[in-house]
């Protein structure tokens, strides 16, 4: 399937290397990269003891950490906002930033490879100044809540100081996607039930790579499914073949305003 890729989480390396940009503080700590190598973006899931701290150097692009378990600290203020499992720190580009672990967590870390903020997008570039470090809740900032569907972002690459889109979207019954493309290459990441693409079955923990504008479709199972999606700037989603893409977000589909900002 040229554009696709899927990583399993029973396949995935346990590896010792880590992004650049981030230094990391802990007794003991366990990576696991969940992203294919060689592509525009790279996802990593981290288990961190209790007082185990992450810093940020200058020299990084907009990246996200998603809580799957326990809770993370954003330091920086007196108490530091606290980040429960379901929520989301977005660390904005070449931001000094400072995350710990109030006790045992295990969270996903994305980003991109280049670290310079993208330009090229239907948005066009980030503002340069005031870039800042968001802690947002379970809820999300924007989110649409109905009977079989709950879909909430923690960034919409809205925000006028980052690009980043981060979504959590699922379905509580079986659920067929129609065929359609978006315009940035994307990471979907399974947090419970099943998805299958192609001839691809993914379970809870593993990851599909979807190049930029490669059409594709999805199937769950009964249960239906839970995913994360991350791309690193604003997309345009084309449905109809040659027809007119439109852009993307929980502030461009008109979803509610939730704001659980920490």
């Amino acid at each position: 399937m040229a554009g696709l890729a899927v990583v399993a989480w029973s396949d995935a390396p346990i590896v010792g290397d880590y992004p650049d940009s981030v230094s990391i503080t802990a007794n003991s700590i366990s990576v696991r990269r969940l992203s294919p190598e060689g592509i525009s973006l790279w996802l990593y899931e981290v288990a961190m003891p209790s007082g185990g701290e992450l810093r940020w150097q200058l020299a990084h692009g907009d990246e996200a950490l998603y809580v799957l378990e326990g809770a993370l600290d954003v330091c920086g203020d007196d108490p530091p906002r606290s980040v429960p499992g379901g929520g989301a720190v977005i660390v904005e580009s070449a931001v000094p930033a400072h995350v710990a672990a109030e006790g045992p967590v295990r969270f996903l870390h994305m980003g991109p490879r280049e670290t310079s903020p993208p330009t090229e997008g239907p948005l066009g570039p980030a503002d340069p100044a005031g870039h800042s470090v968001h802690a947002v809740g379970p809820r999300g900032v924007f989110a649409l809540t109905e009977p079989g569907r709950d879909t909430r972002f923690f960034a919409d690459s809205s925000c006028p100081s980052c690009r980043i889109t981060l979504m959590q979207t699922g379905r509580s019954e079986r659920y067929h996607s129609v065929a359609h493309s978006h315009s940035q290459d994307e990471l979907i990441h399974l947090l419970a039930g099943e998805i299958t693409v192609g001839r691809e079955i993914l379970g809870p923990g593993d990851t599909l790579y979807v190049e930029a504008d490669r059409r594709y479709t999805f199937t769950s199972g009964d249960a239906g499914f839970s995913f994360l999606n991350y791309r690193r700037d604003a997309s345009m989603h084309a449905v109809v073949r040659g027809g007119e893409p439109v852009l993307e977000g929980g502030a461009a589909h008109g979803f509610p305003y939730v704001g659980d900002i920490r």
